[in-house]
């Protein structure tokens, strides 16, 4: 996950003989990029003002490049996509298994137990640094997940509570100030309209991630507006939503991240509009993106190979096509759990061990080459790395 944003006021995308120009006009800067050699592999308008040619949308695509254009409150508006193949035997074999109520069920569990999965072991690594409890969520996620569609989205919801008054916990902790209370108000769903920064940074980042789903679906030829898990609705690309729940916690992580590097001020970062709704402004967004596309980006073993997360979304929707033209196969979502930086704590602790002396932390129980390496590493930004004993020592005197 590689996106250019396009964001300020008077920002324009266009081809200028055989090469796209970008101009962010309110930030008086332009770049330019040949044929053949983008840096970037998806196009995210965060723009209520600018022009993109009709020439530049169709440099985009010819270079497979999708683009998504968002709301004011950062949720998906449209895609422009490639064009994918049309596999009318696939289509067929999708409404199918839709419209069997036992093939339906099967494919929904395999979502939700790739999600459940992925959110239990996400739970259990923010434990060591964070006041995150996995046992409630690992409770949930072990109890019966009933016999019918709407018991498993009973099952999932459970599990989904469960994780969000943990998160809140996090939240709290990385950045008191936020105001983060959960994913829902008593009034409506804070999905489409944040009211605090957080979950402003968590409809960004699963915007990002819809949109991934949606091109990696429309790619191999299955029809977004029919899914498994959720409900068929107008105007809504349920397969989109199912794709999505085994990668939600990269997004979940991604914010974490950015909260714990501290650079974000509610004020200078975030927009406030009159219905107290909360947007990010373009720095929070590039940073969230850039944290997003490091996690997206990293390279987990496969079955003897290697794949970027990125990569496994197509591989799982390819997985879905082939299983559904081929039913007497095993669907299997296989998403394996790497964090990269293993063991990573806040930035309250880095600052803690880079003014260590070497008494001190012969005290805690660090060598003096272990100390070495991690001033070295919270000199340069990096993410320090403890383990056991150690951490939690540090942390009971920071």
């Amino acid at each position: 996950m590689r996106p250019l944003l396009l964001h300020g006021f008077g920002t324009s995308l266009r081809v200028n003989g055989r090469t796209l120009e970008v101009d962010w006009r309110s930030e008086g800067r332009k770049e330019s990029y040949r044929p053949q050699q983008l840096p970037f592999d998806s196009v995210v308008v965060d723009s209520l003002a600018g022009s993109v040619s009709f020439e530049a949308l169709r440099f985009l695509a010819i270079h497979d490049v999708p683009v998504t254009l968002l709301r004011w409150n950062g949720t998906v508006l449209s895609t422009i996509l490639p064009r994918g193949p049309s596999n009318g035997e696939l289509r067929v074999a999708q409404v199918q298994a839709y419209s069997n109520p036992a093939s339906r069920l099967g494919i929904a569990r395999e979502f939700i137990r790739e999600k459940v999965s992925k959110t239990v072991s996400l739970a259990e690594h923010l434990s060591r640094t964070l006041p995150v409890e996995p046992d409630p969520i690992r409770k949930e996620g072990g109890s019966d997940q009933g016999r019918s569609l709407n018991d498993l989205r009973v099952y999932e919801a459970r599990v989904a509570q469960a994780w969000w008054k943990e998160y809140t916990k996090a939240v709290e902790f990385l950045w008191p100030a936020a105001g983060f209370v959960s994913r829902r108000s008593p009034q409506r769903s804070w999905n489409n309209s944040a009211a605090d920064p957080t979950n402003a940074l968590l409809n960004y980042g699963y915007s990002l991630l819809e949109s991934l789903c949606r091109s990696s679906l429309v790619s191999v030829g299955l029809l977004p507006e029919i899914g498994f898990l959720h409900e068929t609705s107008p105007a809504k690309l349920p397969l989109v939503y199912d794709l999505q729940e085994p990668f939600r916690w990269l997004v979940d992580l991604s914010v974490l991240e950015v909260l714990r590097d501290k650079k974000l001020d509610r004020k200078r970062d975030f927009i406030v509009t009159e219905n107290y709704h909360v947007r990010l402004r373009p720095a929070a967004a590039r940073a969230l993106i850039d944290r997003l596309s490091a996690n997206m980006n990293r390279k987990v073993a496969v079955g003897g190979r290697n794949y970027s997360y990125e990569s496994l979304v197509t591989e799982a929707a390819r997985g879905l096509a082939r299983y559904l033209t081929k039913p007497n196969g095993r669907l299997h979502h296989t998403v394996p759990f790497h964090t990269g930086e293993s063991g990573h704590v806040e930035t309250g602790i880095a600052e803690r061990v880079a003014a260590m002396s070497y008494a001190e932390a012969r005290k805690l129980g660090i060598s003096k080459a272990g100390l070495w390496d991690m001033k070295r590493r919270a000199a340069v930004g990096k993410p320090v790395r403890l383990y056991g004993k150690i951490r939690n020592r540090i942390a009971h005197i920071v």
